[in-house]
């Protein structure tokens, strides 16, 4: 490489070891980068980088190089260093050394403990080797001509405080084909703009939550695909904010009369009607009791529940007329997502609504009102049952990387790092950065 060793400093005392290292090579060896003449020796200089020497012992290289001046333009450079990793100050046996402990799983923290090195330039290193991993699978997907049918959309946070992220995901594959800041509309555009229009132009659906304004988007900017709804977040706020709602307000009714009977009890000399009151009381606290531990009774599946909740359940329908009408419809609507009939979907979903708005119930009328404007989003369901149940998975992985990263400052390397971790290579195997 065109270099010699000048000294070694070894010994117990003296850490880390010293390598002093110079440049043999030759103004002969070199041309000007600029016009391609001559060059002559025109200054020093030294540079420290950090090495391995011994296995899993820290040293010093101190190397001692040259500066050129072309003799006809006069341009100066200067030698590179042949063992020194790109934009960093570690030789490339370092760099290696660190590739091989992050791909045995190892954290940045507990590689930095480790090495002696900083933090952020065992970053850069990981960071390039991601980088590369991705480009090499766009290059092995570009050279299968490969593009994506079904996409799904959704966020997640990235710091405390409702600042977040969004991501799509290849439903086929499992991998983030993009992953921006923010989820506004205006954030989510840059997907559009960042991303080849031939590359999605196969899409056929779309996967996404009704909080977010990405279906606007999604319909300008690819008016192939169709837009679907994720059952599982619909089923949520229906369990939420209709069941939820009215179970609570069920449970209020008992609470409340519970406290009357208790109040006109006081005022009663007679002791036998004053201890029927007493007992009419406490029945309506067990009533209250019971409904507010009814929560996931009412939520789970029927077929699924235990004969003892089976039959907890049908007492407490048989008891409150409107908490038996929210069940029935949400059990309705479990079965109209499990129809794969557009025209039976399309059917089915206007009944639903129509009934729920005819319900008399304020909480089911108002859930019915906001959700019947995504009614085609709920049909196309029954053509393309796609939902973000993956996305909401890795959504978990996201969360260890930033458990174990104790956050991210830098948004660009944690934006590589999920859509790295989303490889099929990694996904399936431990992390290997190699």
């Amino acid at each position: 490489q065109g270099v010699s060793l000048e000294n070694v400093i070894f010994n117990e005392k003296s850490y880390p070891t010293v390598l002093e290292l110079k440049s043999t090579r030759r103004s002969e060896d070199f041309r000007c980068p600029v016009c391609g003449g001559h060059v002559h020796i025109h200054d020093a200089f030294k540079s420290r980088l950090k090495t391995i020497f011994i296995p899993e012992k820290p040293a010093v290289i101190k190397f001692s190089g040259h500066r050129f001046r072309c003799c006809e333009c006069g341009e100066t450079f200067t030698e590179k260093t042949p063992f020194k990793y790109p934009k960093t100050r570690i030789t490339t046996f370092a760099a290696r050394w660190i590739v091989s402990l992050l791909g045995k799983g190892l954290s940045v923290s507990a590689v930095q403990k480790l090495t002696g090195i900083h933090w952020n330039t065992i970053q850069r290193i990981q960071e390039n080797v991601m980088v590369k991993a991705l480009s090499e699978r766009r290059q092995v997907l570009r050279e299968k001509h490969y593009k994506p049918t079904f996409l799904a959309v959704d966020e997640f946070a990235i710091y405390k405080g409702h600042r977040y992220a969004t991501c799509v995901m290849d439903l086929e594959t499992g991998e983030l084909i993009w992953v921006g800041k923010g989820r506004s509309k205006k954030d989510f555009v840059k997907f559009f703009e960042e991303t080849d229009s031939s590359f999605l132009s196969e899409v056929k659906a779309v996967a996404m939550d009704m909080n977010a304004a990405y279906n606007v988007l999604v319909e300008k900017y690819l008016p192939q695909a169709k837009i679907v709804y994720d059952r599982y977040h619909m089923q949520a706020q229906y369990g939420r904010d209709v069941l939820g709602v009215v179970r609570l307000e069920e449970a209020r009714k008992h609470q409340d009369s519970s406290k009357a009977l208790k109040n006109s009890s006081n005022e009663m000399s007679d002791k036998e009607e004053k201890k029927d009151i007493k007992e009419k009381a406490q029945a309506e606290q067990r009533a209250y009791s019971k409904l507010k531990n009814a929560r996931w009774t009412l939520l789970m599946n029927a077929d699924k529940l235990e004969t003892a909740r089976k039959i907890s359940l049908e007492a407490i329908l048989s008891e409150h007329k409107n908490l038996a009408v929210c069940y029935a419809m949400k059990e309705e609507m479990s079965r109209l997502f499990e129809l794969r009939d557009e025209k039976a979907a399309e059917e089915g979903w206007k009944r639903w609504f129509e009934a729920a708005k005819a319900s008399g119930i304020q909480a089911l009328e108002k859930f019915a009102r906001l959700k019947e404007k995504r009614l085609p989003g709920l049909i196309a369901h029954a053509a393309y049952p796609i939902n973000t149940g993956k996305l909401e998975g890795f959504n978990n992985k996201i969360k260890v990387a930033k458990r174990i990263g104790y956050g991210y400052r830098n948004e660009r390397y944690f934006f590589t790092l999920i859509r790295y971790l989303s490889l099929p290579s990694v996904r399936n195997a431990s992390p290997k950065f190699s």
